[in-house]
């Protein structure tokens, strides 16, 4: 008996539920992760949106390094929040 079915049984769940529950928690707990990542950003540069933060950068606003490649970092943790939430619709 696996690790994973151990702790099925000792929860009374099927190990098809306890994977299942398992992939929702992870990718909650990713795009939760990525949200915060965001936040930190936004406080950071006092925006609200990654286009706000070019706009800023682009007039001078704010200086262009970091900012520039905190403004891909954070376009990047957007595209990956979208994968996980497409992700999360699969897991059933």
């Amino acid at each position: 008996m696996t690790i994973a079915e151990e702790l099925a049984k000792a929860l009374d769940l099927s190990p098809e539920e306890l994977h299942r529950r398992s992939l929702r928690a992870f990718l909650e707990r990713e795009i939760r992760t990525a949200q915060l990542d965001i936040a930190d950003l936004q406080d950071r540069y006092g925006v609200s949106t990654s286009a706000e933060l070019v706009t800023k950068i682009k007039q001078g606003q704010v200086y262009s390094h970091p900012a520039w490649e905190e403004s891909i970092e954070w376009e990047n943790l957007e595209a990956y929040i979208n994968r996980l939430i497409q992700l999360q619709a699969q897991v059933v």
